[in-house]
């Protein structure tokens, strides 16, 4: 830990909102939230669910799904009765579209893409492909929001399109569906107060720890347990939208009004404008050091998160964590549902890439903490450059 003990967070706390503007609310003049047809929820996977109605599919019908995934889209789509059936991705994570050609039939219905860590799909193809074979389009934008490709907003091509808000702005919660049907959708439930509290709190707790108040921190855990004892209550019969684990009592919910209240504090420019920088200076800090699979942003590309590349990224998490830098293991596993050899194309991905912070809260020093952070960590570790992604593939499908 840094003497000042001051934590740098994955994501961004209460501590990167900034004062509303007296002209109003600027985050309602940006996409998706001016989309007609869009609506809050509880959650990503709560839009998706509540989306896929408005897309008329036939019942059962099969859905091309990406071989690299997080798990929790998929089992929306099973949970709305539909099949799955998975397509590759290539060595930058870009939908291979000739492969789902192959994998199309009378069966499949719709086209499920996702833009990972904000870096979009060639749109344009991927719009060709669904037109020529009737296809719907599914855009997961659950990494991606305020991302846009060539000037296109990316979600604003999908029949249906999720974001998980909550995943790029300090919010407890909170998901948004953006739909081509605009007609009236089923009236979701107000989430659960102790849900939004619980989340509230864990988003202040994130916020002294990030602010050095560690002490102040652990006052609140103490007392939170306190209290809980007290009334006797069960954190886990609450729901959360941080969970990887399925969970059907999320999707019948929309997001609390304390969303909206915190959305005036968000300034979507400082928030494209920072990310933008903060990645850029962290990739010129790392140029030479360690394997950064997308290193280049395009013009319009928000980035959630700055992938790396290393051998042992459960020990490098740690590691970095000792150094008061956060970072964050995604997708470490395949779904079940998924083929194995298609699994195996991807696992590169799931047991080498580990995601640092460069969000909007984040300045210059404290990315230059967080380079420092990682060159520490591989010196200390002594780790070998991983082999190159496109190489690795080369040899599975040579080997095939």
């Amino acid at each position: 830990m840094t003497p000042s003990g001051r934590v740098i967070p994955v994501y961004p706390t209460f501590a990167g909102l900034t004062p509303p503007r007296r002209s109003g609310t600027p985050w309602r003049t940006w996409f998706p939230f001016t989309s007609p047809a869009g609506e809050w929820t509880f959650s990503g996977r709560v839009a998706l669910y509540q989306g896929l109605p408005s897309l008329s599919l036939p019942a059962g019908s099969t859905i091309l799904v990406p071989n690299y995934h997080q798990g929790v889209e998929i089992d929306t789509l099973l949970a709305a009765g539909h099949k799955v059936r998975y397509y590759r991705v290539d060595e930058r994570l870009e939908a291979d579209l000739r492969d789902a050609q192959r994998r199309v039939d009378a069966t499949v219905s719709a086209l499920y893409i996702t833009h990972y860590f904000g870096f979009p799909q060639p749109l344009p193809a991927v719009r060709d492909f669904c037109q020529a074979h009737r296809l719907k389009l599914i855009e997961d934008c659950a990494l991606s929001l305020f991302s846009r490709h060539d000037g296109t907003w990316l979600g604003s091509e999908g029949d249906l399109a999720l974001f998980s808000v909550y995943k790029t702005l300090p919010l407890p919660h909170g998901g948004f569906v953006v739909t081509k049907d605009d007609r009236p959708r089923p009236a979701l439930r107000p989430v659960p107060f102790g849900s939004t509290a619980v989340q509230t709190v864990d988003l202040i707790r994130k916020t002294l720890r990030a602010s050095g108040w560690a002490a102040v921190d652990r006052w609140t855990v103490r007392t939170s347990r306190a209290l809980t004892r007290l009334i006797h209550w069960n954190r886990t019969r609450t729901i959360t939208t941080w969970s990887t684990e399925w969970d059907s009592r999320l999707l019948g919910h929309a997001a609390s009004r304390w969303i909206l209240r915190l959305m005036q504090w968000v300034d979507p420019d400082r928030v494209v404008a920072r990310r933008r920088a903060n990645f850029a200076r962290l990739a010129a800090h790392l140029e030479g050091w360690v394997p950064c699979p997308l290193p280049d942003l395009a013009p319009g590309t928000c980035p959630l998160l700055f992938p790396v590349m290393v051998s042992d990224k459960v020990r490098f998490k740690q590691d970095l964590a000792g150094l008061g830098v956060e970072s964050v293991n995604l997708w470490s596993t395949s779904h079940p549902t998924c083929p194995p050899e298609l699994a195996a194309e991807v696992s590169h991905w799931r047991h080498h890439c580990l995601e640092l912070p460069i969000h909007q809260e984040l300045d210059e020093d404290h990315i230059d903490r967080v380079a420092m952070a990682v060159r520490t960590a591989l010196e200390r570790q002594g780790s070998q450059p991983i082999q190159a992604h496109s190489t690795r593939r080369a040899a599975q499908r040579s080997s095939a």
